[in-house]
């Protein structure tokens, strides 16, 4: 199994749950750039995650343990390496890339 590409979440009262949800993110890619880090979103249902093949950020399920939407932007040509959930404006996500660059989600 090649851990780089799992996410592993622990629960439970003393974190004896373990799950690990499998996401292709190609996390090692021999260019400059940071590996992916995901976030949890504002109530802990959700992770965020950038996904390099699709040059987007996946939406992780943690009840279902999959991708459930991904984020796109037509004039996001980099893919985001951190991401960010705001922590006072609940559906507010910031993602930067390594080149500097930043993108905004906001609910509609």
């Amino acid at each position: 199994m090649d851990v780089d590409n799992y996410i592993g979440i622990l629960s439970g009262a003393n974190f004896e749950d373990t799950s690990m949800i499998y996401h292709d993110n190609c996390n090692t890619t021999n260019k400059w750039i940071s590996t992916f880090r995901g976030v949890w979103g504002w109530d802990d249902s959700y992770i965020f995650v950038g996904n390099r093949p699709s040059k987007g950020i996946d939406v992780i399920s943690t009840k279902l343990k999959r991708t459930v939407k991904e984020l796109h932007d037509p004039l996001m040509k980099v893919l985001p390496c951190r991401i960010h959930c705001h922590p006072l404006s609940v559906g507010v996500l910031a993602g930067s890339t390594a080149a500097g660059q930043v993108y905004v989600w906001t609910p509609k």
